[in-house]
């Protein structure tokens, strides 16, 4: 029999995930920068970009020809220089503001900035980095390459680290094509299939992630009130005469309802409810002549109900439950008709 307090607590716990599900749902599309692309030009080079962001907008920055292309899902910047003559691990170096060159992969912080860097197989030695504010949420994602006497500097600025996010940018980076027709190494897309796990849950998160901890603190909740519960309607230490266990009464009065976790003992003198092995309500049975029914409730749930006036004998929860008042006491229980005629007899 499924009890009233579990259909309350599972028809909340669903409310909870459908009220978090539903709008990270509907938000997917904007939050992945995903959907139908175009090939965008930057400095002879290629890349083909969702249409979910904007047209580019060129401008200039030192020696560095940018073109930025803004959306819902983040911030895209393409760029380009002419290529210095120092080596690239010295450029990398400073770019990514490394306390000293290694090839990674490699996890550290400088300046309030945590950063992953490796080198990648793209057109040569490429480089790819995540930054993040050690105390923040958006997330920086860049890969630089050398090619034909330029720099090239491909970043992608999203609100939320989502591993679907990065997935979306290495999609990208696969879609490079330079001017004379080369793409990336075949190697390219198994180091980057890599980079989640090389990078950690501090830099990029599954989508749904954040998304689960509340819902484990209410899974544990709701361990804690079945144990709870389970405890409340055990059978006391030393039961006598008809005993059921495990059983759910609903006890209501004008303006109020109230559903407790209890054990019953029916004697020849009185019909007791307990709760946690000790009696809560003594109810004697020569005050239920013409008080006793059964029915049926929700889902088919079957019930003895008793409507008694007052004074309650209650031994417990006095502040609670004002025995100077009647109440209308169901006791939800699989086999009504034997517990109906235990106390009729």
């Amino acid at each position: 029999m499924l009890k009233r307090q579990t259909l309350i607590m599972a028809a909340a716990f669903v409310a909870v995930i459908l009220g978090m599900g539903i709008p990270l749902w509907i938000q997917r599309p904007a939050l992945l920068p995903s959907g139908p692309s175009r090939s965008v030009a930057f400095g002879g080079a290629a890349l083909e970009v969702p249409e979910a962001f904007g047209a580019p907008v060129s401008s200039r920055f030192e020696n560095w020809e940018r073109r930025t292309l803004s959306g819902r899902s983040g911030l895209l910047l393409l760029a380009w220089e002419p290529a210095d003559p120092r080596p690239l691990s010295q450029a990398y170096a400073q770019w990514f503001d490394m306390p000293a060159y290694t090839r990674g992969p490699v996890r550290y912080e400088s300046s309030g900035f945590r950063w992953f860097y490796r080198e990648i197989p793209l057109f040569g030695q490429g480089a790819y980095a995540l930054q993040k504010r050690s105390r923040g949420k958006g997330l920086r994602l860049i890969t630089c390459f050398s090619q034909n006497g330029n720099h090239y500097w491909i970043q992608l600025d999203v609100p939320n680290p989502s591993t679907q996010a990065q997935r979306a940018f290495h999609a990208m980076l696969l879609t490079l094509k330079l001017p004379d027709g080369s793409r990336p190494e075949p190697t390219l897309a198994a180091a980057l299939e890599g980079i989640p796990r090389e990078c950690g849950w501090r830099f990029t998160l599954p989508m749904g992630l954040p998304f689960l901890l509340p819902l484990a603190v209410l899974a544990l909740v709701f361990g804690i009130q079945v144990m709870v519960r389970k405890r409340s309607s055990r059978m006391p230490d030393q039961p006598s005469g008809y005993m059921e266990s495990g059983l759910e009464i609903a006890f209501s009065r004008p303006m109020q309802i109230q559903y407790l976790d209890v054990a019953i003992g029916v004697t020849g003198e009185a019909l007791t409810l307990y709760t946690f092995g000790t009696p809560f309500l003594v109810i004697p049975r020569a005050s239920m002549t013409g008080r006793v029914t059964t029915g049926q409730g929700w889902f088919g749930a079957k019930y003895v109900q008793l409507d008694l006036e007052g004074p309650l004998d209650l031994r417990k929860y006095k502040w609670k439950y004002r025995a100077d008042r009647g109440a209308r006491i169901r006791i939800y229980t699989p086999d009504e008709t034997r517990l109906y005629h235990t106390l009729m007899s």
